[in-house]
């Protein structure tokens, strides 16, 4: 969640010195119980969820928070068209984070944008 706002479907997917890293920083002492957080698939939602709800974080999803940033999104895209999609993307991200809003996956929020830079050209 640290990245790009969301949790990784396999948890066993990453190098184990980061494996490693987490641990120590979560004050886990048997590094190998990793293997078993998927045996359980309910386990890493519930986490998200705790983790989410802890820091205040909203899902992308969120009605009102959703409708806060296709403003936002609308707004900059209309007022700053002249600086391209690869800026209007950077700034949805930066958005989204200064929001505490977890952010979807590239493709989901590069589609938005290029929706988006697409209405702005037709008016």
């Amino acid at each position: 969640m640290r990245y790009i706002g969301l949790f990784l479907e396999d948890s066993l997917a990453v190098p184990w010195p980061v494996v490693e890293r987490l641990a120590e920083q979560l004050e886990i002492e048997d590094v190998s119980c990793v293997k078993e957080y998927t045996e359980r698939l309910k386990t890493a939602y519930e986490h998200a969820w705790e983790i989410r709800d802890a820091y205040g974080n909203h899902p992308y999803e969120d009605h009102a928070q959703g409708r806060r940033f296709r403003a936002f999104l609308h707004g900059r895209a209309w007022t700053a068209y002249a600086e391209g999609p690869k800026a209007l993307f950077d700034h949805s991200v930066g958005w989204l984070r200064r929001n505490r809003v977890l952010q979807p996956g590239v493709s989901v929020l590069a589609r938005q944008v290029s929706e988006v830079r697409t209405i702005a050209e037709k008016t």
